[in-house]
Formats: structure tokens, sequence, C-alpha cells
């Protein structure tokens, strides 16, 4: 059964609406804050490290590099993701409620996005917005499942139950032979090489080396990295069950969805607490170890996709909560970058890139992990003033603003002074739309 959602009211914003849409802005600075954290601890290499890199040059730099791995490696991007989904649902209910196009103006709005992803892909490896844009076009065709369906079919994806089946189906497959052995040696040996080749140009190449690398091979690496740890699953997952939430209205402040927020984060943070046990157990914490075989290996991966899910999840709901309750001003703050959320994405990668590439200041494996981080939070600091003081004077941030023109082909209003009505059908962060013609 396929079902239409219920249109929100958005014509004008009440205020309901307005911190509906403040704590959603707010996550999403808190999930780029933890994005920024987590590249800066790789050192924006976004790929295999040889054997030879090891930044780690003090106690300080081990311990850092330990709790950012466990406490940001892969949850971030799940919260971004997971908003990403829930901002389609805020754009496809305002077209609804305007009696505006959608489904056209969405895919036109989706290949922008692309084109700034390859442009963002050509200077930073590790760039998201290519991916985003494609498993966008499936979002737009499932808009329309129903309720359950979405919901059972994003936690499958979530959970990487594509994954699992492959896992489980390996145990019974016979050991491999002795060829098959010798070739698996040479392939793992030829992708090494590539991935020390490609560090090197990181490393100390020029512009226009590490432009020729990344536009020769980048959407392949991306591809096969997001399909090789199923995280191509995940993600749509994410923007289906951001979809669901998006429909429930769940970031209305009211009684019972406080209740819901406070027995996910008692449930996700009793299930991320024993899948990073299982996990510890296992694998003794070392995330990029050596694969372990059999059952062990099937279990500990499926354990560390809970305790990302579930991590993400807890962090979701602990901020929502905090955001309602306390109104702290930590996040409050935060909820400027997250309404820029292209620009503070596309920002972070030229301070990473500028900073640790041979291009830039060529710091990768000569910094320490510690001022690595150090680094990034500075620079995430100094973007929340910056954020504020600009949204204080202008509707978008510059990149929102660019994206948005380009999509109704048309340069948009920035000042102020001159803000519609309605909500941004931008997929990163839903603002105010121009009034129609």
């Amino acid at each position: 059964m396929l079902t239409e959602s219920k249109p929100f009211q958005t014509t004008p914003l009440s205020s309901v609406e307005s911190e509906r849409i403040a704590v959603i802005d707010a996550l999403r600075g808190f999930s780029l804050m933890g994005i920024i954290v987590a590249h800066c601890s790789g050192q924006y290499l976004a790929g295999m490290s040889p054997p030879g890199y090891h930044p780690i040059f003090s106690t300080l730099d081990q311990w850092v590099n330990d709790w950012a791995t466990y406490l940001t490696f892969g949850k971030f991007f799940t919260i971004f993701s997971f908003l990403f989904g829930l901002s389609f649902a805020i754009q496809m209910d305002s077209a609804a409620t305007a009696n505006r196009p959608f489904v056209g103006r969405t895919l036109w709005r989706l290949m922008i996005l692309f084109a700034i992803g390859f442009t963002h892909s050509l200077f930073y490896s590790g760039d998201i917005l290519r991916i985003y844009a494609v498993l966008g076009v499936f979002l737009v065709l499932l808009r329309k499942l129903n309720n359950r369906i979405l919901l059972v079919l994003g936690l499958l994806l979530v959970f990487n139950a594509p994954l699992i089946v492959s896992r489980v189906q390996s145990q019974f497959v016979p050991p491999p032979t002795a060829a098959q052995v010798e070739a698996g040696k040479a392939q793992g040996a030829a992708f090494m090489q590539r991935a020390e080749a490609e560090f090197h140009i990181k490393q100390s190449g020029t512009l226009a080396e590490v432009v020729q690398m990344n536009a020769s091979g980048g959407l392949v690496g991306t591809l096969f990295f997001q399909l090789f740890t199923g995280r191509l699953f995940i993600t749509l997952g994410l923007f289906l069950l951001g979809l669901w939430v998006g429909r429930k209205r769940l970031f209305v402040d009211t009684s019972a969805h406080r209740q819901f927020f406070r027995k996910l984060l008692l449930w996700a943070g009793v299930l991320a607490a024993v899948s990073t046990g299982i996990w510890f157990r296992l694998t003794g914490g070392v995330l990029f170890g050596p694969p372990l075989a059999g059952w062990a290996g099937a279990v500990a991966d499926t354990a560390f996709d809970v305790h990302q899910a579930t991590l993400s999840a807890f962090y979701v709901a602990g901020v929502t909560l905090l955001f309602w309750q306390t109104r702290a001003a930590f996040l409050r703050s935060l909820v400027a970058v997250g309404r820029m959320g292209l620009t503070t994405y596309l920002s972070d990668s030229a301070f990473g890139v500028l900073v640790f590439l041979g291009y830039g200041l060529g710091q990768l494996g000569h910094l320490g992990i510690a001022a690595s981080v150090g680094l990034g939070l500075a620079f995430f600091a100094l973007q929340i003033p910056v954020s504020n003081w600009w949204l204080a004077r202008y509707q978008f941030g510059p990149m929102e603003w660019l994206w948005r023109s380009l999509t109704y082909l048309k340069a948009q209003p920035w000042r102020k002074s001159r803000v519609g009505n309605g909500i941004d059908d931008v997929a990163l962060n839903p603002q105010p739309l121009p009034p129609k013609a």
C-alpha cells in the first residue's frame, strides 16, 4: 500500500515549526563538529595508509586517536545522512502544501549537488555529496512507501543487513584453493601499492597531481569503499529513517516526543554498550587490524555495525533532549552552523586539505593526531561566530545561496530584509522559500 504523507503547516512558520527546524539545525551543526574531528584524526587522507604512516608521537596522540576513532568514526556521517532524509521529508511536505512541483525540481537539485560534489572531490577524495546525490534518486523513487515498510527497510539497511547476509553465507563457502589464495595476495599487494602511490601524491604532490589522481579514480575508489563497508546501504537506510521521522514529526517538542527520545536514549545506550563490548572482546579494540576469520569475524563486524548505528542514535537522542530541556547555549550556537550545512562542510574540507595535503602546508604524516584534532576543533569554533554573524545579515550561507540560485535558475535575494514564506527545499538544511511569483 502506498500512502502520501500529511503536509506540514508551513506558511507562515509558527513558533513550533521554527523550533522544530532549530533543533534539526543544531543536530546538523553537532554532526559537522564530529565530522571535522573524524576527518582531522585521519588527517584528511580519506584512503588507505601505507605501513610507514603512523602520526602518533606521544601518549596524548594515542589517547586522542583511540577516542576519536571509537566516538566519531562513522557516527557523525550517520547523523548527517539521517538529517538529509529528514530535510527531504520537510521539502516534500512543503511542496505539497504550497502546490509546487517536487519530483522534477528535486532531481534537478540532485544533479546540481552531484556537480558540486564532483568539483569538491577533485580536491578532497573523501567527498560524500556525490553519494548523496545518487542515493537521493532512490529516495525520490521510494518516497511513497507506507510508514511501516519505510521503517522496516530503513532499519534493515542501517544495520547493514546485506553485508550480514553475505557474512553468514561466507561461512558455508568452501575454503579457497591455493591458486585463489595467491591471486588474493597479488590483488592485495597491488592495492597496497596503489594506496601508497596515492598517499605520496597527497602528502607531497602538486595540486595538479592531486586533481588528476582524484579525477581518474576518485569516484571508483569512493564507490568501492562504500560497497565494501556497506556504507552505501547504511546511507540509504538513514535517508529512509529520516523520511519516516519527518512524517512522524518527532522533532516537534511535545511530552510524547520527549518520552520517545528518552526511551531511544536508554535503549540505544544499552545496545551501544553491549555491541561495543562484544566488538572489543573479539578484536581488542583494533579497528583497522587484520580481519578475523570465521564466525568470530562475522560477529565482530556485525557488532561494530550495531555499535555505529546505536551510538549515533544515542547522540541524536541526547542532543535533542538537551536542546529541548536545558536550552544549552552551546547547542543553540550550533544552529547557524547547521543552517549553513553545505558551506560548513565544504569550508571544513578546504581547511583540511590546505593544512594536510602537499599543495597546502603538507602536514599529512608530520603533525601528531592530538594537534590535528585540536586544529580542526579550533577552526570549527571559529565557524560558530562567523556563521551567526553571517546569518544575522543574510538568509543563506554562500554555498546554499549558489545551490538555491542554480535550482531556480535565478539569483536569489540574500538580504535578511527580504525573507519570504515557507520552508526551503534545499536538501541539507531547510530555510524560507521566496514568495511564489
